[in-house]
């Protein structure tokens, strides 16, 4: 693998699809992939897991401008010194937070003169063709990705007679070779392909797809489909091409020890967004996000004297369509702090359960609660008391306080310890807001491994240690403004 050319680099590439709306209810953006940035290097393999739903096939798709992304940029096969000049731009522009900063609206104008150029994003379908040569897939269904009704001979020539200069000839003469390097014949390539097993039909579309050269390919799911003893061979053909014609490929997969033994790097996605980054070793065996931690914790190991403890992740994948804020695994997550994004849809129903009064004994005492409304947008619950009842209003507010700091103690309770404010309103309710989330970003906490995580987050770590006196390592508390 050279350690200098970068052949192919992602930048803040997002694909968004619109859901039909009705009259009760709006049109939403399902975020398939968010704001994903990646660099491959020439002859590395990069692997993308993460489960299913997660956006890894979309964004397979949008990096081939098989789908066209809403937003982002890709870069491929340019120029060592302008693809470095882009990745220089897009980190510093990523570090600056200023927008109104005189360097800023300066690199942002020559990134800007560089994706009109160079990104293929910002190309059309027959500036594409040129491009086409350069990158190729390997689907999941071999059956699927083969013209039922053709010959094999002539589905490995199509990529050939549209793409390349080559004759009758000569392309007849490439296929005879393609076929034999993955350990087929000759007479194969006047059948149907209808006549071969799976594994043979995933060899075939693998030699379709190195048959004009390509520079990248992407594997998506290359051997989910195949019996495992196939998979071997499949996954063995792959990296001895990879070793002869150095092509770099992006390699997706839900199967996490295919992705080992095959990756140089991986990444790893959960939403849409990618989580962690990192050299393949060191992210098997020293992972950072809490996501990657629990999703490896799911792979068997084959010596039963051997056990490991199993993470076991509560709760459902929230819909794309509706995402969470801050951090999206945060409602998941078995180490979400109180800045991670919980919002008033997260704390509704235990605020429900806390003042129930045949639930907690405690909330007996309390005048009589008719409604509780949250306000996503604002980030809001209002308690609303029955009318008519005489209270002493500072001495149930300390009240419910005490309450939520009492359930922000108990296990699972962190998200009480985002209620940052409890005030009556002039209309008699009793409001309590959360504090806004951090959004965490891709951060590089060591060299060449990135992580999406507020607990490697030194920006948001340092102020909350300073609004909240905090030592490093102790349980977050909630600080109630009342």
């Amino acid at each position: 693998m050279n350690d200098e050319k970068t052949i192919l680099y992602v930048s803040h590439i997002s694909k968004f699809f619109q859901t039909s709306g009705t009259i009760l209810r709006k049109k939403r953006y399902i975020k398939a992939v968010d704001d994903v940035t990646f660099n491959l290097k020439e002859g590395e393999t990069l692997g993308i897991v993460g489960e299913t739903g997660c956006g890894k096939t979309t964004l397979g798709r949008s990096i081939l401008q098989l789908i066209k992304p809403t937003s982002g940029d890709v870069f491929i096969d340019l120029p060592d010194d302008v693809m470095m000049e882009v990745m220089d731009i897009d980190k510093r522009l990523s570090t600056l937070e200023d927008e109104d900063d005189e360097e800023y609206a300066q690199l942002l104008d020559r990134y800007q003169v560089l994706s009109k150029e160079h990104s293929i994003t910002k190309k059309g379908n027959r500036a594409m063709k040129k491009y086409r040569k350069i990158m190729q897939p390997v689907f999941q269904d071999p059956f699927s990705s083969l013209d039922p009704r053709k010959l094999i001979k002539d589905s490995i020539a199509e990529p050939m007679k549209l793409l390349t200069e080559m004759n009758q000839t000569e392309i007849l003469d490439k296929e005879i070779s393609l076929i034999t390097e993955i350990g087929m014949s000759e007479d194969h390539l006047y059948r149907f392909p209808h006549e071969f097993s799976g594994g043979q039909r995933q060899r075939l579309g693998i030699a379709r797809a190195i048959s004009i050269e390509p520079r990248l390919m992407i594997l998506d799911e290359p051997t989910s489909a195949l019996d495992v003893s196939v998979q071997a061979q499949i996954l063995n053909i792959l990296k001895d091409l990879q070793k002869t014609r150095n092509i770099s490929f992006i390699f997706i997969s839900h199967h996490l020890s295919v992705i080992r033994m095959m990756s140089d790097r991986v990444a790893v996605m959960y939403l849409g967004k990618l989580v962690e980054l990192s050299e393949t070793e060191e992210l098997f065996t020293d992972m950072l996000h809490p996501y990657t931690k629990a999703l490896l914790s799911a792979i068997p190991i084959p010596d039963p004297t051997i056990t490991r403890e199993r993470i076991v992740l509560e709760g459902e994948i929230p819909s794309p369509a509706n995402p969470p804020k801050g951090c999206y695994f945060h409602p998941r997550c078995p180490v979400a702090m109180k800045n991670c994004g919980w919002s008033a849809r997260d704390l509704v129903e235990p605020i429900k359960d806390m003042l129930d009064p045949y639930r907690n004994q405690e909330a007996s005492t309390l005048p009589e609660i008719t409604e509780i409304v949250s306000d996503e947008q604002e980030n809001i619950i209002d308690l609303i008391f029955a009318e008519g009842q005489t209270f002493d209003k500072e001495e149930v507010k300390a009240e419910i306080a005490k309450m939520i700091m009492k359930e922000s103690s108990k296990k699972g309770g962190v998200k009480f310890s985002a209620i940052g404010d409890i005030s009556y309103q002039e209309t008699g309710e009793l409001r309590l807001a959360i504090i806004e989330p951090d959004t965490p970003k891709l951060m590089e906490p060591r060299k060449d491994h990135f992580v999406s995580c507020l607990l490697f987050d030194y920006n948001y770590n340092d102020r909350k240690e300073e609004s909240y006196g905090e030592a490093e390592g102790e349980e977050e508390k909630p600080s109630i403004n009342l």
